[in-house]
């Protein structure tokens, strides 16, 4: 492994401001990541776009359903995410949480989410190369409905649509961590859940869930197979809450020493604070405890606030690290539908 320059302090986070459940919010004042300027940037930096949760709750189905018109089985997803995905598109690899099942009809929200497979495609098509599958949602129709997710999704990959993780057949060695080789640097990606809503036997089947033991021995394997820069993105902490908890923050310190050079949550459905971690071995680890929701029909106070999260990298070490403030409206605050703008 190429040796590390300590990258400088992240800035104090602050406080993060949210928003009513009809629109009128104060923007987030997440701090941002200062790092050494490189200007300008060298040829092979990699841009790396980061949303959180895309969540697909009955209040979307049904509208996406109804400006489908009248063809039975057909969804209209515009505009949930049209608004950013030029932003999404412009980036060399753009992620997102997927927060939902393909489980097949009937489509139905929460709390057992399964949504339209055209919805993946519309994700796909606004930009996002990968799919973050682990999350407390992914067996809520049990069993059958993750061999049919994986199913969708295998057949997505197969066409050069997207990757996934954090999900796998048990097989499936290459999955987790997910390994993507872009402009001559290897960047890993794991993602893993806290736990899930239900709890069936899994079989032949593979979710990745927050162990040690399961978890920390995956930094090491990136390394293995080659990775120059490494993303963990947990769906961890406490819902509704705005600041971390110790358990996230030990498994930060954990993960950072275990060789993350970057930490993004999510699941809280709520902007969480931030914070630079110094790694045993000097290296400077940003921390984005949770960035939101991407697109939801949440409307509790600061769910409809959320970030998307900018890497650049070049040769395995962290240029700088911002942030753009979303802001998801719901229908008739700006649009008819689902709408996801920056603020």
């Amino acid at each position: 492994m190429r040796a590390r320059i300590p990258i400088l302090a992240l800035l104090a986070l602050l406080l993060v401001a949210g928003c009513g459940p009809r629109g009128g919010r104060v923007p987030p004042t997440v701090a941002e990541p200062s790092l050494p300027a490189v200007l300008p940037a060298p040829p092979d930096t990699v841009t790396v776009r980061i949303i959180g949760d895309v969540m697909m709750h009955q209040g979307q189905i049904d509208i996406a359903r109804g400006r489908a018109g009248a063809s039975a089985g057909t969804f209209n997803y515009t505009p949930f995410l049209d608004s950013i995905a030029p932003d999404l598109r412009a980036a060399d690899l753009a992620i997102a949480g997927m927060e939902f099942t393909l489980a097949g009809e009937p489509y139905t929200g929460y709390p057992a989410f399964s949504a339209p497979d055209s919805y993946a495609d519309y994700i796909a098509d606004c930009g996002i190369d990968v799919f973050l599958c682990a999350n407390n949602h992914i067996l809520d129709r049990k069993l059958p409905g993750l061999k049919r997710t994986l199913r969708v999704l295998d057949t997505l990959e197969a066409h050069g649509r997207i990757r996934y993780t954090g999900i796998a057949a048990l097989g499936d060695t290459a999955r987790n961590p997910l390994l993507l080789r872009v402009k001559d640097q290897a960047i890993a990606i794991i993602n893993f859940t806290y736990g899930t809503n239900v709890y069936p036997e899994l079989d032949h089947y593979k979710i990745l869930f927050q162990r040690s033991d399961e978890i920390l021995p995956l930094f090491a394997r990136a390394r293995e197979l080659g990775a120059d820069f490494v993303i963990a993105c947990p769906h961890w902490g406490e819902e509704y809450v705005l600041t971390h908890n110790a358990l996230q923050e030990e498994w930060a310190q954990q993960m950072a020493a275990a060789g993350a050079d970057a930490i993004i949550g999510a699941h809280p459905h709520v902007v969480q604070d931030t914070a630079n971690i110094t790694a045993p071995d000097g290296r400077i680890v940003p921390v984005y405890y949770s960035i939101g929701n991407a697109v939801s029909n949440m409307s509790a106070p600061h769910t409809q606030d959320e970030l998307m999260v900018t890497l650049r990298i070049s040769d395995g070490k962290l240029v700088d690290i911002t942030h753009a403030p979303l802001h998801c409206y719901l229908p008739g605050q700006l649009t008819p539908s689902y709408t996801t703008v920056k603020k």
